[in-house]
């Protein structure tokens, strides 16, 4: 009894720190947004939590202060020395994962481009980013890096894609416009409008813009402007000199630089699989995963002010969200 009388403070710091780490695991478990929004933050708070536990049972054994002093010190040396020693990798790519969160820049599913990487963001974890690319290859980036460098996020509800084209001194500004305008148009592109940036020597430079609703598609109706435009200038006869046309021909001052018009007309194929849902099939269930969690928090807030008859119908969804979230998170676990 003596022995137990003695231990008893150390024993109480361990079975606090136990209960606190118990009760704070249960805490973020049943709290929606703290669980999904904040996973980081309870990892962080538990490993403090135990390590002032840590501190407390050896302050309290009954022990000599000399040795006491000295095994905290020995602890304290050592924990600084795995700070010190990872400060420039572990613990900053940590710090920097948790910034990224905090700050929410981009999710999973977003389309971002990083220096020369252009892809879509598959995982957030809280040392690394992984990004899929057009290749479906997929890059792991530190998450110092990404807050070092800049980081262009691709607007999810829309965003403006364009390119830039040369044309001679003899087109008129008018006649351009309109046909950049309409293969905007063709291609389902909306609020388009044209920049005239800069005279060249040899042409004048035009760019058009155009608004993409679906920002995953912006790689595939990118190339797809390229094609309406080389078609709509061709129909229309303007000549293309970007991004500079340098030439010596015999030819008559009215001959024009445009392909021999073909006899058949490209049929357009139902059956046909745009690139992003090829290469980003990773990037997309990431995102599909990101919606559910946001179906998730919104479902959850408005649970709280709902009648009875909606608490039952929110509660039913709330399940099924979670179980859906759950098995695609189990089923990208396994994948990856």
């Amino acid at each position: 009894m003596d022995i137990l009388g003695s231990f008893s403070s150390t024993i109480i710091a361990v079975l606090g720190t136990i209960l606190l780490v118990v009760i704070i695991h249960f805490v973020f478990r049943k709290t929606v947004e703290s669980s999904k929004r904040w996973p980081y933050q309870r990892q962080f708070l538990v490993f403090l939590i135990v390590l002032v536990g840590l501190f407390m049972s050896i302050a309290f054994l009954p022990i000599h202060n000399e040795v006491k002093n000295q095994i905290l010190s020995i602890l304290g040396i050592l924990l600084s020395a795995i700070i010190a020693l990872s400060s420039t990798t572990l613990v900053s790519n940590a710090m920097a994962g948790l910034m990224l969160r905090v700050t929410g820049e981009f999710r999973g599913g977003d389309f971002i481009e990083v220096g020369t990487l252009v892809g879509r963001v598959t995982d957030l974890a809280i040392f690394h980013t992984e990004i899929q690319l057009i290749n479906r290859d997929v890059v792991s980036l530190p998450n110092l890096y990404l807050v070092q460098q800049s980081v262009h996020v691709t607007r999810r509800d829309g965003t403006f894609i364009n390119l830039a084209v040369s044309i001679g001194y003899t087109v008129s500004r008018v006649e351009v416009e309109e046909a950049l305008l309409e293969a905007s148009k063709k291609c389902g592109l909306t609020d388009g409008f044209v920049f005239i940036e800069t005279f060249l020597d040899h042409a004048i430079s035009y760019r058009l813009y155009g608004l993409l609703k679906e920002s995953g598609e912006r790689l595939s109706k990118l190339s797809e402007l390229h094609k309406t435009v080389l078609d709509v200038f061709c129909e229309r006869g303007i000549e293309i000199a970007s991004p500079a046309l340098n030439d010596r021909r015999e030819l008559g001052k009215d001959s024009l630089y445009l392909p021999k018009v073909s006899s058949k007309n490209e049929k357009p194929n139902k059956e046909t699989i745009t690139a992003e849902k090829v290469a980003f099939d990773k990037a997309d269930e990431a995102q599909s995963i990101e919606d559910l969690k946001q179906q998730l928090e919104k479902a959850t807030k408005k649970l709280e002010g709902a009648t009875k008859t909606a608490k039952e119908k929110l509660e039913k969804q709330i399940k099924v969200l979670e179980e859906e979230i759950t098995k695609r998170e189990e089923k990208k676990s396994e994948e990856a």
